[in-house]
């Protein structure tokens, strides 16, 4: 099988290896889309995310979907022939955290295209049958891989408590802004203020449904906005979504007092830094979102139902054979660019 990898920052090789076979309690999914999050775009930018370092080529990519081929024992046999999105997250099962239901946060968890875990930018993967949830027809190929950063985003709305009424400010309106703002769309009369450094994102979340956007073209002007946007009063609920210096910053001093954080963003330096005071004096509660739980098969019911639509967050398709053109435009933000999807289908 064809595997797309990364042998070293920026540069990616095809290679070819033997196909696995699915041993117990395993399925061998052929992968049919891959999304570009943006923690494979730290790997592909400086070879590490935070303490997490790449010392050899890696397969990289972990938002995927694709079609089961074969399973090993005691996997349901109807599961063949099934399309699924998968959860990239395999947690250990056993440790004290995994077994009171909070797996998300399990210290032994291996991940999808994260060193040393290969990920889905190949012809087809071996994965545990129970982190695979099956997509109905009605979510095309592209709309399955968005399952994954949409399940992200909900955990975090879970984690914020969102409440119909509230004043709310997303700080970053890539993707996974993008699916909070499409979450938000569940709860009425929101008002929502997003923040960002590129117009054309901006625009997109005013048409979603935001009551007012923010530039993002410093700190202090960016705090100012969000100010006037909130009556001097601040947010009820902060959703930092983008890792960088100034939204980190930002996160804390666009809360009200008593404010509650959804931190998700990763900063690719590990490094977060905002004012303690601010936080202490505004009584502020910050919660760190680890990745999603429990959250993708109900993301997949909200999409098929008609509740959410994720269609508008793929922006550029690519096929597996350009899988440098898919990166390169992602890098430079380039063409309106939202999500990438590689079509791993496509090798020519």
């Amino acid at each position: 099988m064809k595997q797309i990898v990364l042998n070293r920052p920026g540069h990616f090789e095809v290679q070819t290896t033997e196909k696995p076979s699915a041993g117990e309690g395993m399925a061998l999914i052929r992968i049919n889309a891959v999304g570009i999050c943006g923690s494979d775009m730290h790997l592909y930018r400086k070879g590490h995310i935070g303490n997490i370092q790449m010392t050899d080529p890696l397969v990289i990519g972990h938002e995927c979907m694709g079609q089961v081929e074969a399973v090993g024992e005691k996997v349901p046999k109807d599961l063949i022939g099934r399309r699924v999105a998968v959860e990239p997250a395999m947690p250990c099962g056993t440790c004290r955290w995994c077994k009171s239901g909070l797996h998300n946060v399990c210290p032994e968890v291996a991940f999808l295209g994260l060193p040393p875990t290969p990920g889905a930018m190949q012809e087809y993967l071996v994965h545990p049958a129970h982190l695979l949830e099956r997509l109905p027809d009605s979510l095309n190929d592209a709309e399955g891989v968005i399952m994954e950063p949409l399940a992200i985003a909900l955990h975090g709305v879970r984690l914020a408590k969102v409440k119909p009424g509230q004043t709310i400010v997303i700080l970053g309106t890539g993707v996974i802004g993008t699916c909070v703002m499409s979450l938000l769309g569940l709860y009425d009369h929101l008002r929502i203020v997003c923040v960002d450094l590129l117009k054309d994102r901006l625009a997109r979340a005013e048409q979603m449904g935001a009551t007012q956007t923010v530039l993002l073209t410093s700190r202090e002007p960016a705090l100012e906005g969000i100010m006037d946007a909130t009556d001097g009063l601040g947010a009820d609920i902060v959703f930092e979504c983008a890792g960088t210096p100034d939204t980190l910053w930002l996160m804390c001093e666009a809360a009200g007092p008593a404010g509650h954080i959804a931190a998700i963003g990763s900063n690719p330096d590990d490094q977060v830094i905002f004012s303690s005071g601010t936080s202490r004096r505004k009584g502020l509660t910050i919660r760190c979102v680890r990745r999603s739980l429990n959250t993708l098969d109900e993301c997949i019911r909200l999409a098929a139902a008609g509740k959410i639509d994720v269609k508008p967050l793929v922006t550029h398709t690519f096929p597996a054979s350009k899988a440098d053109d898919a990166f390169r435009i992602v890098e430079s933000y380039g063409d309106g660019v939202l999500k990438t999807v590689i079509d791993m289908k496509d090798w020519k």
